[in-house]
């Protein structure tokens, strides 16, 4: 994991053969797969479940019911977080993560590469979106004091939201 000032890098990566959207999460610096997520079948609102290695929940994320464009992060049963999307898209991609009082906001025209920067312009983290991939792949870098699960959280919901239905 990280030092400090350095991010926590992450590797969010599709599995290429899953019944639904599923996804390992490896830490960059020691190449293990650290937590795993999958979205649920059967729910009334679109729900991704981020898991540890033992299968305990770290984190839920529910879209809303029509728009899928706020994304709730969960943790114990509480609201911890909030990624926000537009409700009409021009062009590209952008959003914003609401946390506990503090707001990041990123936008990418090509919607590969986003560095998600607070009001004062502090990077909370990056994510950059591999091409040329046959699953979506997805390097997550979370820079202190920013939880990991809060980068991870919206990397989901991107990837679900704007790319899921082209695979």
């Amino acid at each position: 994991m990280a030092q400090q000032n350095q991010p926590f890098g992450f590797k969010v990566r599709q599995r290429f053969f899953a019944l639904t959207a599923t996804y390992d999460i490896e830490d960059m610096a020691t190449g293990q797969q650290v937590l795993k997520a999958k979205r649920k079948f059967f729910t009334f609102l679109k729900t991704i479940v981020i898991e540890d290695m033992q299968g305990i929940e770290v984190a839920t994320i529910k879209a809303n019911l029509f728009f899928k464009n706020k994304w709730k992060i969960i943790q114990n049963g509480n609201v911890i977080g909030l990624v926000k999307f537009p409700l009409i898209r021009f062009c590209g991609i952008r959003f914003s993560v609401e946390l506990m009082g503090n707001e990041y906001h990123a936008s990418d025209l090509m919607a590969y590469s986003f560095t998600a920067r607070n009001l004062n312009n502090q990077v909370g983290f990056t994510l950059d979106r591999r091409i040329l991939t046959i699953k979506d792949t997805y390097k997550v870098d979370v820079y202190p004091p920013l939880e990991p699960v809060f980068g991870l959280a919206a990397t989901l919901a991107i990837d679900y939201k704007y790319f899921q239905n082209r695979n």
